[in-house]
């Protein structure tokens, strides 16, 4: 996939203002530019709070382009006349012409290559849209992507939840969404549409269900689960109680993270009644800690159904850390569950395979006693380059009695 960015936030020049965006279009590390086969045609919006462009009439529509070679493309918007910057108020969405609506967000359905129709252009390679939002002609400091997650069967059924997270602009991409946290997302929510398809997956067999995520980052496989867990149990025939999602990472994390929780937070609350049962929260977590079991007052306060993490086994160095964390939870685990002989702990883990040393953390894992196997492998179609996969892997480690 690739991702346009922001490399600075929009400004409005001049007496008659023109809304300026300097943007990018990289891959998730954005170690690489697009590189298009084809030019790839933009299209701009920006709307004010009553759904009215607040760009001058002929400029509405304008496709902006993006050619084989390009780092940067600056991008200028005249506002209507007689609109001066602080009357401008408004939602600035950049996404690729020839990709399906909703403009501004990315539909789950076409991440994963079986829910393609065969006329989308989401095949041949995805772009990730981002918004932006403008105040009074102030521009605000973080980017925002929108992942419509589809948990539906049919038409008729379709929840389509909007997951927003926001993330920094400019070129560091510690705190953005990568490959593997958008796949693996998707790949949940549609799981959901099936009992077949979420059983295996997110195996709910009691009325409470805990999550915790390892290297949150942004938050979208945490925020992703809290938004579908009702689903998912629905889906198994289950009514959930109490449900408890914990959002982990280093210090560095916890603002994006906790103003993405903030956003999650609003749409649970506009959801049917069940889903008042789910707890987001957030909570600092340094593996370098956690491999030596000590974890903050809410990651030891109880017992955790599942464990998640993506994108997180890029730095090698990290590896060891990681694993001793996911062995010190186990323990923990144990400790909550005493009296239970059958305890077993449960991970996902999805990674997008970047280099080969990354495979030093299945010797780390089965070192330590964990088992693993690939849930899912899904293609992931770039343009103008290679095609990638993301692998999503099922950790265990303890017995299990049936």
């Amino acid at each position: 996939m690739h991702y346009i960015r922001l490399l600075r936030p929009a400004k409005l020049d001049g007496r008659k203002p023109i809304v300026s965006l300097l943007i990018t279009i990289t891959t998730d590390l954005g170690d690489s530019f697009l590189y298009p086969d084809e030019p790839v045609d933009l299209l701009v919006s920006a709307d004010d709070p009553l759904g009215q462009s607040v760009i001058s009439k002929a400029d509405q529509g304008q496709p902006f382009r993006w050619t084989a070679g390009m780092r940067v493309l600056d991008i200028k918007l005249p506002v209507r006349a007689h609109m001066r910057s602080d009357d401008v108020t408004c939602t600035i969405k950049i996404h690729p012409a020839t990709q399906p609506l909703p403009s501004g967000a990315l539909r789950s359905k076409d991440v994963l290559p079986w829910r393609i129709g065969e006329s989308s252009s989401a095949g041949w390679g995805l772009i990730m849209p981002v918004s932006v939002e403008v105040v009074r002609g102030i521009c605000s400091p973080v980017s925002l992507r929108t992942l419509q997650l589809d948990t539906g069967s049919q038409p008729e059924d379709q929840l389509n939840l909007n997951l927003e997270l926001e993330e920094d602009i400019g070129e560091s991409i510690a705190r953005h969404i990568w490959d593997a946290g958008v796949v693996t997302a998707s790949f949940l929510a549609d799981a959901c549409r099936t009992r077949e398809g979420v059983r295996d997956i997110l195996p709910i067999r009691r009325g409470v269900f805990s999550v915790l995520e390892l290297g949150c980052g942004v938050g979208i496989l945490g925020i992703t689960l809290a938004l579908i867990i009702e689903k998912a149990a629905a889906a198994q025939g289950q009514v959930l109680g109490k449900t408890t999602v914990l959002l982990t990472d280093l210090a560095e994390a916890e603002e994006r993270a906790r103003s993405n929780i903030s956003r999650a937070e609003k749409v649970l609350s506009r959801l049917p009644t069940p889903f008042s049962t789910v707890s987001l929260q957030y909570e600092n977590l340094d593996w370098d800690d956690g491999k030596h079991g000590q974890f903050g007052p809410l990651a030891s306060a109880q017992p955790w159904d599942l464990i998640i993490l993506s994108d997180c086994t890029y730095n090698v160095d990290s590896l060891p850390a990681l694993v001793g964390t996911l062995s010190a939870l186990h323990t923990a685990n144990l400790r909550h569950n005493e009296s239970q002989a059958d305890t077993k702990t449960l991970v996902i883990l999805a990674t997008k395979p970047r280099h080969s040393s990354e495979q030093a953390l299945f010797g780390l894992l089965k070192a330590d006693e964990w088992r693993y196997s690939v849930l899912k492998s899904i293609p992931l179609p770039k343009l103008g380059d290679d095609d990638e996969v993301v692998d999503i892997y099922l950790l265990e480690k303890g017995d299990e009695k049936v």
